[in-house]
């Protein structure tokens, strides 16, 4: 039951931080410059990949979200899109649609998406973020590592590669 009163908390504070609204929108601002198509049709999706990523010192969502994304793609190869999208420009014809799952407490503008997609060697990178992941403990504050609590954040990504 206690769990239910800290995520109510979370959520209240998530509202509060909202209504302060500037954080928030400078977000949403940088997001739209990584929105600029559609997302890819199911008829186009090759295939799906998920990953999850954590900044255990320092609180950064950044870190976090480059890490879930490396995590999702890290295992795969796929030589053979050269190939079937020969016609359309091969690897720079993929698209790829990347949500990201988010603690709301760390969805500031301070997470630098540009970072994000740099973590993608091609393709037409759409991002999307949802409020998800988890804020934990670490258990120990480090100054030195930048760390203003014992906060965790965990980052869920999930990579869409189509074309």
């Amino acid at each position: 039951m206690s769990h239910l009163k800290i995520a109510n908390e979370n959520q209240i504070e998530h509202e509060n931080n909202l209504s302060g609204g500037d954080e928030k929108n400078d977000l949403s601002a940088k997001l739209s410059k990584h929105q600029q198509r559609d997302p890819i049709p199911n008829d186009d999706i090759f295939f799906i990949e998920l990953g999850f990523g954590n900044d255990s010192h320092g609180q950064s969502s950044t870190k976090a979200s480059i890490r879930a994304c490396r995590n999702a793609i890290e295992f795969n190869s796929i030589p053979s899109i050269q190939r079937l999208l020969s016609d359309s420009g091969g690897y720079d014809a993929l698209k790829l649609d990347v949500l990201l799952a988010i603690p709301p407490k760390y969805q500031t503008d301070e997470l630098d998406l540009d970072k994000v997609v740099d973590v993608f060697p091609y393709g037409d990178v759409r991002l999307d973020i949802q409020d998800g992941g988890m804020v934990t403990k670490s258990g120990i504050a480090i100054d030195r590592f930048g760390d203003v609590n014992d906060d965790m954040v965990v980052v869920c990504a999930s990579v869409i590669v189509g074309h």
